[in-house]
C-alpha cells in the first residue's frame, strides 16, 4: 500500500484517502489520488513537471521552467504517452505559464481554484511520476513575499519537501483543485499560487478565439 509522508511519519493511504474525500462529493471521489498522480506530467527531458488542466487541452507549469524564446514542448505522461504543446502564456514575474495541448491528453484534468489556500490549509503533493517516493500531505504555513516572485503579493509557504525538478509540479486542495505551483527555495518549498491564471484557463477551455497575451519578463533582479 502507498503511503503518505507528513511530518516525518507515514499515513496510511486510505486514512488519507478519507481526508481527501471529506471535501468531495458524489461517488467515485475516493479515487482523487490516482486523479492527482495521473494529471501531474513532465515536460521534455524531465527538467520540470506540470499539470493538466481545464478541459484537457492545456498545462500549467512553472514560467521559470520554459527556457527564453521557447515556443513548444514535449509533454510526458504517466502511461509513457507523449503530446506537443506551445506555450501560450508565460508570466515570469507570477511563475506561471500555459502549454496548449495538440490534442486532448489522456488523463483527467484538474481544476484551478479560484482563491488562496489560508495558512493552515492542508493540500496534497503527488510527486512526479518518474520517481519513486510518497506523495506528501502539505500545510500552508503562510503567505509572504519571495524575492523570486515579485509579482506575487502572497507566495505559499509550506512544509512540502521537494527535489530539484519538481517546479511546476501542483500542489492540490481537498477538493483536487490546483492552488499552487511549485517554485522553489529552501526544500524546494515555496509555491506560485494559480488563482489569477485560473479565468484565463476557463476562457482558454471554452475556446475564445482571442490568443493570450504573452506578458513582458520582469526587469533582470
Amino acid at each position: 500500500m502507498r503511503a503518505w509522508k507528513w511530518g516525518g511519519a507515514t499515513v496510511a493511504l486510505a486514512a488519507v484517502t478519507a481526508w481527501m474525500a471529506c471535501g468531495q462529493s458524489g461517488p467515485g471521489e475516493a479515487d482523487g489520488l490516482a486523479k492527482a498522480e495521473a494529471a501531474t506530467v513532465t515536460l521534455g527531458d524531465g527538467h520540470c513537471a506540470g499539470v493538466v488542466v481545464g478541459q484537457g487541452r492545456h498545462v500549467l507549469t512553472a514560467a521559470h521552467c520554459v527556457a527564453p524564446g521557447a515556443g513548444r514542448e514535449r509533454t510526458n505522461f504517466e502511461d509513457g504517452r507523449q503530446l506537443q504543446g506551445r506555450y501560450v502564456f508565460v508570466d515570469r514575474g507570477r511563475d506561471v505559464a500555459v502549454l496548449e495541448l495538440e490534442a486532448k491528453a489522456p488523463v483527467a484534468p484538474l481544476e484551478v481554484a479560484e482563491g488562496l489556500p489560508i495558512p493552515g490549509a492542508m493540500l496534497v503533493f503527488t510527486g512526479r511520476h518518474d520517481r519513486p517516493g510518497e506523495p506528501q500531505r502539505v500545510m500552508v504555513e503562510r503567505w509572504g513575499r519571495c524575492p523570486s516572485l515579485p509579482d506575487v503579493p502572497n507566495a505559499l509557504f509550506t512544509t512540502m519537501h521537494g527535489e530539484p525538478g519538481d517546479s511546476g509540479a501542483p500542489l492540490v486542495d481537498e477538493a483536487l483543485r490546483v492552488v499552487g505551483l511549485v517554485h522553489g527555495g529552501a526544500r524546494c518549498s515555496i509555491a506560485a499560487p494559480t488563482q489569477d491564471v485560473a479565468p484565463e484557463v476557463q476562457r482558454l477551455s471554452r475556446g475564445d478565439a482571442q490568443p493570450l497575451a504573452r506578458r513582458a519578463p520582469s526587469a533582470p533582479r
